[in-house]
């Protein structure tokens, strides 16, 4: 597969702060559920068999399984939900990593990439986006090489002829000195399309 990551953990202090996050809402959840369960219902059902010794009896051994069975099934859950925010903050974190790079390429003046991305990422309307940027600056920097081959050209031309005497050679020359007007409009025309200033 073209764009397969075997580390999930690209980011990692992003994807642990991510991880934490996920887990702490968990945990909170879960107390505030355990709390609800607890004084709602345990905490009825002992006080209705307070006064029968023999059946509150029977309700502490069960009361305590249960409580260490719930402990059981929250640290399950922590864990199963700490592995699924790991992928899930993949997601993230790999996209930031490969738009990083691929800008990081472009600041020094490389535009032959594109960000690729994988299915399941996120961001892929992003990239899409950068993608589109980059494909405009690979076309208006061609256009500009080839602006720029052509000015340098004329200027070869009009370096090789001495000053005109005859008034033929006067309409050739004035012709280059046009053409090289026109194609140096045509290169500031493509220029202003970029800022450069903040």
């Amino acid at each position: 597969m073209q764009w397969r990551r075997k580390n999930y953990l690209i980011n990692k202090e992003f994807q642990i702060r991510y991880i934490i996050r996920i887990l702490f809402g968990i945990i909170v959840m879960a107390l505030i559920v355990a709390f609800t369960v607890y004084y709602t219902t345990w905490v009825r059902i002992m006080d209705a068999f307070y006064n029968v010794p023999q059946i509150a009896s029977q309700f502490a051994p069960l009361f305590h399984s249960m409580n260490q069975q719930l402990v059981l099934v929250l640290i399950l859950f922590l864990v199963v939900f700490a592995v699924v925010s790991i992928f899930v903050s993949h997601s993230i974190a790999g996209p930031m990593y490969r738009f990083e790079k691929t800008l990081q390429a472009i600041q020094e003046g490389d535009l032959t990439l594109n960000i690729g991305l994988r299915k399941s990422d996120e961001f892929r309307n992003l990239a899409e986006c950068v993608n589109n940027m980059i494909n405009t600056l690979r076309i208006s920097m061609s256009k500009n090489k080839r602006l720029t081959e052509e000015i340098n050209e004329v200027c070869k031309k009009i370096q090789t002829v001495q000053p005109p005497a005859k008034s033929s050679q006067v309409r050739g020359w004035a012709q280059d000195v046009e053409n090289l007007k026109q194609l140096v409009q045509e290169l500031q025309e493509e220029n202003r399309r970029f800022k450069l200033d903040p």
